[in-house]
């Protein structure tokens, strides 16, 4: 009966190479130890398989007999420990991720197809949602939104920073005396977006002096930011949308952007993107494993776009 396949695997890459050294360079042990294999492996069998010379290594009948048929089973049976080995590395079960609407179908969604042709057991809900959902709610597994959190126990791990770029339509500034203030706003046609909480008004900073700008008098008040692009696009007016989702365009001439030396914010929201989770959910394997995705992927593809928005 043979009682070790480290005996097994010496035998037979000995008999592989024809040499003792090569074999025991090969499986980084000492000569001597391969020789103790061999011998353990002969004894356990009761048969001679290897005889020896001072030139050359040669197998016995049994030896060549066991050569043959060993190498085919020991073959079959690393194949399976990879597999066994792959089994116990996937994930099954499902995740759920909230995320704005927008931003899932433009990144987020992509990005699922690579993560299910690596964990195919794995099943992903994506809720898409423009309102400010409150993920202390723990609705959804994961949450990936614009803003931090305040008095919060969970965690906000910062993919990005993006900007908000206030952008109108050529044609429309060709129609309206483009506004060189913020407070020249209010004499403009406004595009809104329409929260959840009561807020309405955008933020300019510039060095020390902060202007705010009541969204009110809007005459488009929408929680669809892809309205509000379109919209811009088709002359309708002045919005305020992120960075992300307006550069191409404005690269294109397509829309062009107004007060680029002003920092601006949509009401009191900072201009981060976060995934949100809780330190329970962390710890479920499944869960951190698409955590862990979205954080690199993101991040890469979101550090691609900015580098090439900005050359």
């Amino acid at each position: 009966m043979i009682r070790s396949l480290d005996s097994l695997r010496a035998f037979l890459c000995v008999a592989h190479h024809a040499s003792f050294a090569k074999a025991a360079s090969q499986l980084h042990l000492s000569s001597s130890s391969v020789s103790r294999h061999i011998a353990e492996l002969e004894k356990d069998i009761g048969v001679t398989l290897l005889t020896r010379s001072t030139r050359k290594v040669a197998m016995t009948a049994a030896g060549r007999t066991l050569f043959e048929q060993a190498s085919v089973l020991l073959t079959a049976l690393d194949e399976l420990g990879n597999r066994l080995k792959e089994k116990s590395q996937q994930v099954s079960g499902n995740v759920s991720l909230s995320a704005p609407w927008w931003f899932s179908t433009h990144f987020i969604a992509p990005i699922l197809t690579e993560l299910h042709q690596y964990h195919p057991e794995l099943t992903i809900s994506l809720d898409s949602n423009d309102q400010l959902l409150d993920p202390n709610e723990g609705k959804y597994d994961i949450y990936l939104r614009f803003g931090g959190l305040s008095d919060s126990g969970l965690i906000a791990k910062e993919i990005t920073k993006t900007e908000y770029w206030l952008v109108a339509a050529p044609d429309y500034l060709e129609k309206h005396q483009p506004p060189n203030h913020p407070q020249n706003l209010l004499n403009h046609q406004l595009l809104a977006y329409r929260f959840t909480q009561p807020h309405s008004s955008w933020l300019f900073k510039d060095q020390n002096k902060h202007h705010r700008i009541n969204l009110q008098q809007a005459w488009l008040h929408t929680n669809n930011p892809a309205a509000i692009y379109t919209c811009a696009l088709s002359s309708g007016g002045i919005a305020l949308l992120p960075q992300l989702g307006v550069a191409q365009a404005v690269l294109e001439g397509k829309l062009i952007r107004l007060f680029s030396r002003f920092a601006i914010t949509p009401n009191r929201l900072d201009n981060r993107l976060y995934l949100i989770y809780s330190k329970d959910k962390v710890q479920i394997k499944r869960i951190k494993l698409v955590i862990d995705f979205l954080t690199s992927y993101l991040r890469e593809q979101l550090t691609i776009m900015s580098n090439r928005q900005t050359r």
